[in-house]
Order: C-alpha cells, then structure tokens, then sequence
C-alpha cells in the first residue's frame, strides 16, 4: 500500500490561502477587516466621548436645578424675615396688625397663617388667625388650644436680642375654628414659625412677636421646579421619576416636592422615603422619615449639607426592572439669616433626584448608526477593490505579455506599452534600463564607478553631539526656547523671573528672534496660566480698527455695529494680552492705552459704563523706544507704565553657536511636517 505522506492541517491550509488568492482577494482580506475593525475602535471611543459628556450635561443641568430651588427657598424665608423685622418697628395694636396681613394679601405678598404676639407677663397676647382670606382673633380660650402651643417658646427663645429671627422646624400646627356649623373644628397645617422680640408699650420687657408661613408654599417652590412653569425649563423631558425633597440638620425628611398639577394639599415624603428602611413620624411632625444608617450614601450626603456644602452623587440604578442606567442625587445646604451674631445659619437642605433614560437612549441610536455606517463601509470598499483590482492588473497584464514576447539577446530593444499608471511606467522604465544596461555593459560599468564616487563624497556630518544638545533644551525648563549658551540661560531665566511676578512686561529685540514666544511662555508659567492668552498685532490695524479691537463697541455705537463686541482687555479677563508692536500704534490709542492701564478700567465705545479689567500687559517692539520719544511719536508715561519689567530677546549673530542647534530642530520640524 502507498503512503503519500501526511495530509497538510486545517492551519496549513489557511496560512496558504492568501498565496493562492489573486490581487483582488487579496486586498478584500486585508483592507475589509481592518476598516471594520477601524470604525468599531472609532465608534466605541466616540461612544465613550459622547456618553460622557451627555451624563455632565445631565450633572450640570440637575446641580443648577437643584440649587436654583435652594436659592429659592432662602429666599422665601429671607422675605417672611423681612417681613417680621419691618412689622416688629412699629408699636403694634390687634388693628395694625389686622392691617399688616390685609396689606400682605392684597398686595400680592405672602399670604401667612397666624401673626401673634406673645406678652412675656403670660397674658395679654394677641392672636390673628388668617384663613380662606379672613382674619379672625383668637380669644384665650381659643389661644389655648393651638398645638403646639406658642407660649412654649417664651422660655425657649428667652435672651434673644433685637434684630434677631429664629425660624422653627416645619411643624404640624393645629388652630381651632369657630363657626356656626362646627364649634370645635380645627384647622390642622404644616408651618414654619419665624420669632423676633418686641416689647409692646406699657411692658417693661421684650415679649416675642411671631408669624407663620405655610410649609406648603416651600413644597410648591419644588413643585414649580420640576413642572413646565419653571424659570429653568428650557426643553420638554421624558417621564421618568424627578422629584425634590427637604431635609433638616438631623437627616430627617421633611417633606418633597408634589406631582405638578396633582392638586396635593398636605406635605408627603412618600416618594423620597421608597425604597429606604427607617422610622416614620417625629413629634410635631408626622410625616417626616428619618432613614436608617444603613444608607451610608444618604447619610454622607447629610454630613455634606452640615458642613455647608452643595455636590452631586452619579449613582447606577441596579433596582429590577428598572429602565433607567443613571440616576442623580443632587444637594445643597439651605441657610437662614438669623441677624444679630448669629448671622447665616445652616437650616437644612435640599437634595434633588433626577432619573433619566437619554444615555441609554442615546446608546442604542449610536449602536443603529454604527451598524449602518459599518455596513456601508463594507459594501463600498468591496466595490472599490473590484474596479481597483481591475484597472490595476490590466496594465500588468498587457506588460507580462510583452515580455514573454521579448527576442533575443542581440536583438533587444525597448518595450512600448500604452500608459497603465505612475507604477506599471516605473517598472517598465525599469525593465527598459535592465535592457538598457545589457546592451551597454562598459557603460553601465562606467556608471557604478562615477556612482560609488560620488556615494564616498557625500558622507553625511556627525551630528550626534548637536542632537545631544537638543535633546537637553528640550528637556530643560523652558523647552519651546531651543538654545545654549550664557544668552540663551540669561534669557530663561528672566522669564522665568518675569513670570513669578504679576506686573507688565516690555519685550524688546529685532523682527525674528522669538519675542511672542517669550510672551507665551511667561504666561505659561505665570499665575494666570489658567486664563486666556489674547494676541493683537498693533501693526496690521489701523487706528479705529486697533481701538474697536482692543476696547470694544455696544451695540448701534457705528452703523455696522449690529452686536455688541467684548475687546481683547475684556476677552483677556484674568490672563495675558500681548500687544505685538506696540511702536504702531497712534498716539489716540496710546492715550487710551495709559489710561486703561492707569486706573485698569475700560469704557467700550459707545457705552456709559466703564468696565473694570483684570488682566496682564505683554507689550512687544523691535524699535527703539526711547528714540521715538525723542522725537515725540511716542508716550514716555505709556513707555515707563509698560517697562515695569523688560526683557531682551538675542539676535542669532550673537550667539553663533546655537546655529547647527536650530538647524536640527527645524529640520526635525520639517520630517514631522513631510510625514
């Protein structure tokens, strides 16, 4: 029986298959691949960019919310403030003080449940109680049964000093009405009582006066951010759950925000408490929660809001079956104004949840996009290889022929073929020259000698020790200033000097020699390295287009002035402006230049108001100032007011050496440029 041999493996006969494959298969198998390989690389990084930055527009838009409300809420509790201390400086009577909620009422002000003053002899008080817009007086009686009762707070807020709000937890209140059809009903709210002393005449020492807000209008100030009417809405939003909630100092859920247009009466911390474990109720206040310990991310958030700070928590929402990736958890600390010594106190915070499904969203229209544009690759390239492959192997084959149709040695002569493109003339030149040569053996013989000659007389410089050099600078502080030498070390280090200080700074030296990279590189080492660095060439504008660009214009200053125009002074707020040939400018604009630089503000042309600026001086010239003061075509308050620090740039003929230096850099710069 014959043996053949070992049959060759399923991986020899791969690795064989691009051998056995044409020009066309060939070129499938390697571009196809990787351009796929390609778009799904630049997909997934791009996916990863955009996802990114979609979940900080979401974090920047949840934190504004979320301390918009806060704001809010400060301010609400700074107006019944307000309103307290104004109504405590006058000697109040039950009529002023009727007449003090009336006003409030029609004017459109807050609308306030009890206005009360408490007599520190324990009678004599008076009572008002607004509701359904009348206001009725609670006899003694009545007064007593109000929980809980306000003359608790006589001993609590005794020692409060004139001037001085105390604002109270969110409390449930419970007033007695009187009416003809239910002599025993009772009015029961959430409220915030605010506390001031005041002495009534006759008494010869403070008794405290108090006024009453309801709880519920805080409640609707985080309704309204989270409905169509509020101040921030800016685009309508999917349905997914969003909602607002108070806390105080102690961790304790106050209340949240209601569902707009759901017509809720009462304060509920249904929402914010789902899914948490704690206890419920607390006295005074039954629907308030206070979470477990075991929330240790809720209880940091707390720990934030004490110490008076706003954050915001990206948390991954693993609970089942939900349809959200990414929830937020946004807070911010709410403080109270107490006056006296006190001042700003914490008083609680609000903490914002926002849900949404937009990066998931997002994902899956990116992942339809990939496939498509993937797909289309696909197709195209397959169709460009097929044409390529056959324009390119035609000429090849035409020239394969003709080879094959060659004649004898003796008898060769060149080969013609109608053009097939820059290679397929290449390699036919090529073949032309191998006949060329044949048929001229003593010539082509002749040619090597003068080749290798002229090989032997090109040997190229040793610059080994110049990139050594180079390699050095940059490496060095300072690398975009290449150089060596004592010029180019003194140059250094009076940017260096120049940039440690924040004063102007005069560059001089003649047109080449790197004045604007001085510049730079002070503002780049500088302590306003973070802010802009704004260029202007005074030479290449003239003189009103040289003010409109350093100064700017409102809009209707000239007919074409549509817009308004900031200026660089104002676009180079808390950076670096460089002034590049500071000698071209007018004497109008150095005028303008002395006075902005002398008291650092600004006046736009045709504005009102002059505008403060922060911003360094960088002035540049390759003149002779001192000359041009001479002869009177340039300031000598504006030179002095500019060379608070000056700085000389080299010309390259005083330091020779750096030459070969700046010869390798650039031609480094001009491989990178050609590859």
């Amino acid at each position: 029986m014959r043996d053949d041999g070992p049959r060759p493996s399923y991986f020899r006969k791969i690795s064989r298959l691009p051998s056995s494959l044409g020009m066309r298969g060939r070129l499938m198998c390697a571009l196809i691949p990787t351009v796929v390989v390609f778009i799904l690389a630049a997909g997934l990084g791009n996916y990863g960019v955009a996802d990114h930055y979609i979940n900080l527009a979401l974090e920047r838009s949840v934190r504004l919310q979320n301390l918009a409300a806060a704001h809010e809420v400060e301010r609400f509790m700074e107006e019944v403030r307000r309103d307290l201390l104004f109504a405590a400086k006058e000697d109040l009577t039950e009529q002023s003080m009727r007449d003090f909620l009336e006003r409030k009422a029609r004017s459109g002000g807050r609308r306030y449940l009890e206005f009360t003053y408490l007599s520190p002899h324990g009678r004599d008080h008076i009572s008002l109680l607004s509701h359904k817009g009348k206001i009725a007086l609670l006899d003694p009686e009545q007064f007593d049964m109000i929980t809980p009762n306000p003359l608790l707070l006589l001993g609590e807020r005794a020692g409060m000093k004139k001037g001085e709000v105390w604002a109270s937890p969110v409390l449930d209140v419970e007033y007695p009405l009187c009416s003809s059809e239910k002599t025993n009903a009772m009015l029961r709210v959430q409220a915030i009582r605010f506390v001031t002393p005041h002495r009534m005449p006759g008494d010869g020492e403070d008794g405290l006066l108090l006024l009453s807000a309801p709880a519920t209008d805080l409640r609707d100030i985080l309704t309204l951010f989270n409905s169509e009417e509020s101040p921030l809405w800016a685009y309508p939003r999917s349905s997914e759950p969003r909602y607002d909630f108070m806390i105080d100092k102690g961790g304790w859920m106050l209340f949240q925000s209601a569902i707009p247009s759901s017509g809720e009466t009462g304060l509920s911390t249904g929402l914010a408490r789902s899914g948490r474990k704690g206890t419920l109720s607390r006295p005074w206040l039954k629907n308030a929660f206070l979470p477990d310990r075991s929330h240790g991310r809720y209880w940091g958030m707390v720990a934030e809001i004490n110490q008076g700070n706003s954050g915001l928590y990206h948390l991954r929402d693993e609970s089942p079956g939900s349809t959200v990736g990414d929830y937020y958890f946004a807070f911010a600390p709410v403080r109270f104004n107490q006056g006296g010594e006190a001042g700003r106190v914490l008083y609680g915070g609000i903490v914002r949840v926002d849900r949404s499904v937009l990066p998931i969203v997002a994902g899956y229209r990116y992942l339809d996009v990939m496939v498509m544009v993937t797909f289309a690759a696909i197709v195209l390239i397959t169709l460009l290889i097929f044409w390529l492959s056959r324009k390119l192997t035609s000429p090849i084959r035409r020239l394969s022929d003709r080879l094959n149709s060659l004649p004898q040695v003796g008898d060769l002569g060149e080969i013609a073929i109608p053009y097939g493109g820059k290679d397929i003339e290449d390699l036919k030149e090529s073949i032309n020259t191998l006949i060329r040569r044949i048929l001229s053996q003593m010539e082509e013989i002749r040619e090597k000698d003068r080749t290798i000659l002229n090989v032997n007389m090109q040997e190229p410089a040793d610059l080994a020790n110049e990139q050594e050099l180079l390699d050095e600078a940059r490496l060095s502080i300072l690398p975009d200033i290449i150089g060596v030498g004592p010029r180019i070390t003194e140059l250094k280090n009076d940017v260096l000097k120049a940039s440690q200080v924040d004063v102007d700074v005069l560059v001089t030296g003649e047109t080449g020699t790197g004045k604007q990279l001085v510049a730079e590189a002070i503002h780049a080492h500088g302590a306003r390295k973070h802010g802009p660095f704004i260029s202007i060439n005074c030479g290449a504008l003239d003189e009103n287009l040289l003010l409109d660009a350093l100064f700017g214009h409102v809009k209707g200053a000239f007919t074409e002035a549509k817009t308004d125009r900031k200026g660089a002074f104002v676009e180079a707020s808390s950076g670096t402006l460089f002034l590049d040939e500071i000698q071209s400018a007018s004497p109008k604009v150095q005028q303008s230049l002395l006075r902005a630089l002398a008291i650092r503000k600004i006046k736009p042309l045709g504005s009102d108001h002059e505008l403060e600026i922060d911003v360094r001086i960088i002035a540049a010239t390759n003149v002779d100032l001192p000359d041009m003061i001479d002869e009177g075509t340039f300031r000598e308050d504006l030179y002095y007011r500019l060379k608070v620090v000056s700085i000389e740039t080299p010309a390259l003929r005083d330091q020779p050496e750096n030459i070969p230096l700046l010869a390798l850099h650039y031609l480094h710069q001009a491989e990178q440029l050609r590859s």
